[in-house]
């Protein structure tokens, strides 16, 4: 028996050199495995990233099919190559290889393409432009409104800014990133330029992009032999310690045992009466208080010296109920059956408490009704939140009441205000111009026309709100693009000041003219602003923010509406001006289905833009005009 703690010494020492061995390996296949799958989520993230511009330009080139004017193409293709920084030139050739339209950045150059037009999408082969970056291409064929091949579409996309725009940082701190060709050529690289880690792992990113790999490389770790020197230091504290431990444990393991076997007993009977948080009270048949524990003594306020032996009536009584409690005495006597019942209980302190009572007969050893036995549990919280439950129930019916009432009046009362104040400002002015012994004709009427200005405009107040609701044809005229959206902006503060939603709104400049149907576009906007709103109102307090800009593209304005939000689901993008097509718990579906009728009423076009990280974009046009 004395070998056996040196033996367990020895077999706990070998099971940590074991367990250490076996940690490295584990260590190690789960760095394999973790950059196995590293790999496979940035060849994913870049793949995704590719045929998200595959995506975004065959619809681009599908809702141009057939239209005579090429103005909107145009303007979507340079909205595209300006929301993605890899996209560094597109270009569009018709059949005979002649130039429709060019777009490219700033120092970019662009190989032409010389092959013959592909009958669907290609990628390219990965080659380095004149400026020494690395780049690919993506030739699309556009077809006309008889599905014929009318010319093709060429995007170049820079390979280095693929890798720093879509490689996130975690990734970037962790790894070299390199794109290889078959031949492990390296053709573009992302790194730290710290030593390198023997392990890499390389993934095909075919397809879409043929002959190009991904590789990615782990960083050597510097805490490697310094670890291991802990691991071995704590090896030999660990061994000392037991050692240590199994000495005291052998002096301890008999003092233990003589002072459970007091302290069991004890602890036991202490722990049944003071544990409990239900009163509990023994009395025999006249009366007389034979047990109680401690919460009983907590909930009428009194020692149990004091307690023990009180026959009644009992000091915790209340007086209205003294002659209620010695009439359920004698009638339990008289059938003893448990049963339980609501009673009052005065604190010491005065304090009077509600309590639920259950009793049952008390029976000795011999079979014999002694006496009874209750519990007592102070329900006065429970009576004081049911009370309280009630009168909120009542304060929230009157409260929706009011609301109800109030959401009539908000509306017409906020944008009446400004308009009486100012008529009952002038009525006031002219009659002191009347008072006046020389009155001032001039003054008088220019105070009489500035009321009829006001009443008027109260009445255009009252006639917007009415139009804003009501059916009607649509009236096409010129309208101020900035006045529109100012007033969808002031319908709306009030919901982003509830929200507490940023709004980001940039007004236009200059002043842009726009041939439409105010109130229409109002609904188109205001639609827009509360899918926005919708998308953003649960998120954290920093990420609720709401973006709407304008532009001006070949004679039509662009409205763009942004949100910081969870997006669209790539399935549903073709489906979202479909009826009934919606991400809404409690919507409908034919929101946007009723703008894109506004718009297309307009002559103008909407549509759905993929954002690269989260949120969602609308953007839709309408035709400018002259004022």
């Amino acid at each position: 028996m004395m070998y056996l703690p040196i033996l367990a010494i020895v077999m706990i020492v070998l099971l940590i050199s074991i367990f250490i061995f076996v940690v490295r390996q584990e260590r190690l296949e789960e760095q394999k495995y973790k950059l196995i799958e590293d790999t496979l989520w940035v060849e994913q993230n870049l793949s995704f990233h590719l045929k998200l511009h595959e995506t975004n330009l065959e619809r681009i080139l599908l809702d141009s099919q057939g239209m005579e004017s090429q103005s909107l193409i145009m303007t979507r293709l340079q909205h595209l190559k300006t929301i993605h920084n890899e996209v560094a030139a597109i270009t569009w050739y018709d059949t005979k290889q002649n130039v429709l339209a060019h777009f490219s950045s700033v120092g970019v150059q662009q190989k032409p393409w010389t092959l013959a037009i592909p009958a669907t999408r290609v990628w390219g082969l990965a080659y380095t432009t004149e400026e020494g970056q690395a780049a690919v291409d993506l030739v699309l064929p556009t077809l006309d409104a008889n599905n014929e091949i009318s010319g093709l579409l060429q995007v170049t996309i820079l390979l280095g800014e693929l890798l720093l725009n879509h490689v996130p940082w975690w990734i970037v701190e962790s790894y070299e990133v390199v794109l290889v060709g078959l031949d492990n050529e390296e053709i573009v690289r992302r790194s730290q330029n710290v030593a390198l880690n023997p392990l890499s792992h390389t993934m095909s990113l075919d397809p879409p992009l043929h002959g190009v790999n991904v590789r990615l490389t782990p960083y050597s770790s510097p805490f490697l032999p310094l670890l291991n020197s802990l691991i071995m230091a704590v090896i030999g504290l660990a061994a000392l310690a037991i050692i240590n431990l199994m000495v005291q444990f052998y002096y301890a393991r008999k003092r233990q045992q003589a002072e459970q076997a007091l302290l069991s007993e004890k602890a036991f009977r202490s722990a049944m009466e003071n544990s409990m948080t239900t009163g509990m009270r023994a009395r025999d048949l006249q009366g007389k208080i034979l047990y109680v524990n401690s919460a009983f003594c907590r909930l009428v306020g009194r020692k149990k010296e004091e307690i023990i032996g009180l026959t009644p009536p009992m000091p915790w009584w209340p007086s209205e109920v003294v002659s209620e409690a010695q009439e359920r005495h004698y009638l339990q006597n008289q059938m003893p059956r448990a049963q339980s019942f609501e009673t009052r209980f005065q604190h010491s302190s005065g304090k009077i408490l509600d309590v639920q009572v259950h009793e049952a007969p008390l029976i000795d050893t011999e079979g014999k009704h002694v006496g009874w036995m209750g519990s007592m549990i102070d329900i006065s919280s429970r009576k004081e939140q049911e009370e309280h439950a009630d009168r909120q129930v009542q304060a929230l019916q009157q409260t929706a009441h009011l609301m109800t009432l109030g959401e009539m009046t908000t509306t017409l009362a906020h944008e009446l205000n400004q308009p009486l104040s100012v008529i009952a400002s002038y009525a006031a002015g002219c009659f002191n111009a009347l008072s006046d012994p020389v009155v001032d004709k001039d003054t008088l009427r220019y105070g009489i026309e500035q009321i009829a200005l006001q009443n008027k405009r109260a009445g255009e107040i009252i006639r917007r709100t009415h139009d804003f609701v009501r059916k009607r044809e649509p009236v096409l005229r010129p309208e101020s693009l900035r006045g529109i959206l100012d007033s969808c902006t002031e319908i709306m503060r009030k919901d982003f000041l509830k929200h507490r939603v940023a709004l980001n709104y940039q007004k236009p400049f200059p002043e842009i003219q726009v041939l439409a149907d105010k109130i229409m576009i109002e609904q188109v906007v205001l639609n827009l602003l509360n899918n926005a709103l919708e998308a953003v109102r649960y998120l954290p307090l920093q990420q609720r923010n709401i973006q709407l800009t304008t532009q001006i593209q070949e004679g039509y304005a662009l409205v763009i509406v942004r949100d910081t939000g969870v997006g669209v689901d790539e399935e549903l993008v073709p489906l979202l001006f479909q009826p009934f097509t919606t991400t809404k718990s409690q919507g409908m579906g034919i929101g946007l289905n009723i703008c894109r009728s506004i718009i297309e009423l307009h002559r103008g076009t909407i549509w759905f833009e993929a954002i690269e990280k989260t949120g969602a974009c609308f953007v839709f046009s309408v035709p400018i005009t002259e004022a």
